[in-house]
């Protein structure tokens, strides 16, 4: 549900009235203006921009999964699982698995009850405390599954 359907249109008319509106500046420059309105950036916010602008809705949707900073859902909290090397030697994969399975993730990285949005990251650059994760840009450190399950259940 869109919360202020002038304010997004107007700042989608804006956009696409300049001068390149298809150049990714001016595409990320948008999206964040929609989010400050939104909170986020909806999925029917996100087809009314690419058909205005005349591009592929999925062109959007590469640009918010590629800017950490850019919400395409709603979700109280973020999880990064570090994926790296050093921590997959001492049991990161073992718990992404779990963390997971407890937030019943979908293909879409959101918890079951869409709270919680969750992705992997190659490297949180924490090697020497591994396994990592951040929530909420919080770094958690020398996780252990116990320890992340501990963590997910308090969100």
């Amino acid at each position: 549900m869109i919360k202020d359907i002038e304010k997004v249109e107007e700042i989608i008319e804006y956009y696409a009235g300049e001068r390149n509106p298809k150049e990714q500046e001016n595409l990320v420059a948008m999206l964040r203006e929609i989010q400050e309105v939104e909170g986020y950036i909806p999925r029917e916010v996100q087809e009314m921009a690419a058909e205005k602008i005349g591009i592929k809705t999925t062109v959007l949707s590469c640009i918010i999964q590629r800017y950490p900073s850019l919400k395409g859902a709603d979700y109280a909290h973020e999880m990064v699982l570090c994926s790296g090397a050093r921590c997959g030697c001492k049991g990161g994969p073992e718990i992404i698995e779990a963390v997971k399975r407890e937030l019943k993730i979908g293909k879409d990285g959101m918890s079951a009850n869409k709270k919680v949005h969750v992705v992997t990251r190659n490297c949180l650059k924490q090697c020497k405390t591994s396994p990592n994760m951040l929530v909420d840009g919080k770094l958690y450190s020398g996780l252990t599954v116990e320890k992340a399950l501990e963590i997910v259940r308090k969100l």
